[in-house]
């Protein structure tokens, strides 16, 4: 295969002709250069990498493609699939889209991440590949959990000398392997799994060592499947893996087939089983597919993306053309060829370069080394402090930002600041919905819905009705026994059929069972979403559970107030309660940012971690 970099003289006699649009259809080309231009009007019936750069503008190339496609090429919008990395793209995707097309033409688009498209056939077709309707989908704070449990149950000393992140990460890790890797079986992938997450964590431990028992990380495995099964949940993995399934049963799965055309962002941050799903979707549209991404940023290498993908998908796909797009809109000409210079150290890299036409000087980077941490501290502090004092008002702490390869780095360095009384923020900052309090309050609501959901049951039973660890350890274990779900263990328990616990459990365990009971009931009777909060809240003594810890209370209550007031305010949904309970929790996930925790300040607090600023500093 010949590749070659595809000028604009060299498109001319396969370009599509614009002059004849009508002036309505082109607002999605309104503004784009030269390549961009290019990206957008290429053939539909051929394979597409845009290898951009940052600040290039592949958002608005990737989202005028589409409209390109419906406005010129009259593909129907549910023939398209788009591809992104996160919620948060494919809602900018969205919104742009509403402009150029309109909502009712957007809202046919097949746009969301791996993970949500999965979902989605899921929800149809998921029979198929052996997946139930109604699926539970769990994240992974939520199956670390279920993991945490599991292993108590199995009293596996070995196991606790490791995080539930890393088993639950590791686990995923042989799930994906599994897809990929033909050759071994789940057993001998977790053997290895697990020798390197040893070598990796413990330098000092040995394969010799006493804590190191593979038949005990087997049947974890073995167990924390069969919780996932008897739940009819799905992990992340298990979204991706399923979704490969029923992608390679195209011939069933009508829409699938259906598909003319798939764009994928962030492509090299494309893992290998995601890749099995693009390569399916090679075969559904005929290799109609154009990616979007660049090598040099790829940053998800620790959890199986490779930026090779894009050497692999030429080789797939020999007859696939390759654009750049490489002037930046966003950085400094000196902040650009300072990363071009470290960058260009990496000989496998594609041969590309990045120019900028909007401040074509601009400051220079400094770089500067300390022997010890404590002298760094002292000179970010002293340089802040001067950069606000000299500019006169022109900069304020808002305008800056400080990166750190660790959170834990981050949260120190917050503390510091904040003593030489510099205000700021660390991001990610939490969102309403992230909070304890918020959480343990809407497992509740969750469980009404589906009390299959071992990870809400488990946060309802330790938090609000304050059931001990070692009793829900008790009742898990019981569960994986007899092969039922924790809430059919409970109703054993409420029944009489089991004995063996406290009082203060079975307490606690009817409650919980006619709260939930009462719930489903207000549901079917057309409660709104605020109305079944406060249900919750009286029905628990919600307010005695905050108390339990009184130096937080005021801002635990106020976290649970402001539920209310978004509950008060929702609007969406429609039809059935049951629908207006499911639209909240998709509004409450999707839920913008809160204020800076730290400051009570959002526009003047200097930002901690990765984000845009005038004034950067990498620690």
């Amino acid at each position: 295969m010949m590749l070659r970099r595809l000028k604009l003289n060299q498109m001319c006699g396969r370009a599509i002709n614009i002059t004849s649009r009508h002036l309505s259809t082109q607002t999605h080309l309104e503004g784009l250069n030269g390549p961009q231009r290019q990206a957008v009007t290429f053939p539909p019936r051929t394979s597409l990498q845009i290898l951009a750069g940052p600040g290039t503008g592949k958002t608005r190339v990737l989202t005028s493609r589409v409209a390109e496609l419906i406005l010129s090429h009259s593909y129907p919008p549910s023939s398209i699939c788009a591809v992104t990395f996160t919620r948060k793209a494919a809602r900018e995707m969205k919104e742009r889209l509403h402009g150029y097309l309109g909502v009712d033409p957007t809202e046919e688009l097949k746009l969301g991440t791996f993970h949500s498209v999965c979902a989605n056939y899921l929800r149809t077709y998921g029979p198929m590949v052996h997946v139930g309707p109604n699926f539970l989908i769990w994240d992974d704070e939520e199956c670390a959990l279920v993991i945490k449990y599991i292993a108590e149950c199995l009293h596996a000393g070995f196991v606790k000398n490791f995080p539930a992140t890393d088993i639950y990460e590791m686990f995923s890790t042989v799930k994906e392997r599994a897809k990929t890797d033909t050759e071994n079986g789940v057993e001998k992938i977790i053997e290895e799994e697990l020798n390197h997450m040893m070598m990796g964590e413990y330098i000092n431990s040995t394969l010799n060592n006493p804590l190191y028992d593979l038949n005990l990380m087997l049947r974890l495995f073995s167990a924390y499947s069969r919780v996932l099964r008897e739940c009819n949940a799905l992990d992340f993995t298990d979204l991706l893996s399923k979704g490969l399934d029923l992608f390679r049963a195209a011939p069933w799965a009508q829409e699938v087939s259906r598909l003319k055309h798939v764009l994928v962002d962030e492509f090299q941050d494309t893992s290998s089983l995601q890749y099995l799903i693009v390569k399916e979707f090679f075969k559904a549209t005929e290799g109609s597919i154009s990616v979007v991404g660049d090598p040099d940023q790829s940053i998800y290498g620790w959890r199986g993306a490779d930026n090779k993908v894009f050497k692999q998908m030429r080789q797939d796909l020999p007859q696939t053309q390759v654009i750049y797009l490489e002037e930046n809109y966003r950085s400094t000409a000196s902040n650009i060829a300072v990363a071009i210079d470290i960058i260009s150290q990496d000989t496998s890299r594609p041969p590309k370069t990045l120019s900028t036409s909007r401040t074509p000087n601009g400051p220079k980077p400094l770089k500067r080394g300390f022997p010890i941490t404590a002298e760094e501290d002292i000179f970010i502090v002293e340089a802040i402090n001067r950069l606000i004092v000299r500019s006169d008002g022109l900069i304020n702490y808002g305008d800056c930002a400080i990166l750190f390869r660790s959170n834990y780095s981050a949260s120190a360095f917050s503390k510091k600041l904040r003593e030489a009384g510099i205000p700021n923020r660390q991001l990610p900052e939490l969102t309403l919905n992230d909070r304890d309090e918020v959480k343990n309050l809407l497992a509740f609501l969750r469980l009404a819905i589906n009390n299959a959901h071992t990870p809400m049951l488990i946060r309802a039973m330790k938090g609000p009705l304050g059931v001990q660890d070692k009793v829900i350890t008790n009742l898990i274990g019981r569960s994986i026994k007899h092969g039922i779900t924790l809430f059919s263990t409970l109703e054993r328990l409420e029944n009489g059929i089991d004995h063996d616990t406290s009082p203060s459990s079975i307490a606690a365990t009817r409650l919980l069972i006619q709260v939930l009971g009462h719930l489903r009931y207000l549901i079917q009777g057309g409660a709104s979403p605020v109305e079944l909060i406060h249900y919750i809240i009286e029905a628990t003594n919600y307010h005695h559970y905050l108390m339990k810890e009184p130096k937080l209370y005021s801002w635990r209550d106020w976290s649970v107030q402001q539920t209310l007031k978004y509950a008060r305010n929702f609007k969406g949904g429609s039809g059935s309660s049951m629908s207006s309970v499911m639209a909240f929790f998709d509004f409450m996930r999707d839920l913008s940012r809160v204020n800076d925790l730290n400051t009570g300040t959002r526009n003047d607090g200097y930002s901690m971690l990765p984000v845009p600023g005038r004034n950067v500093y990498f620690i």
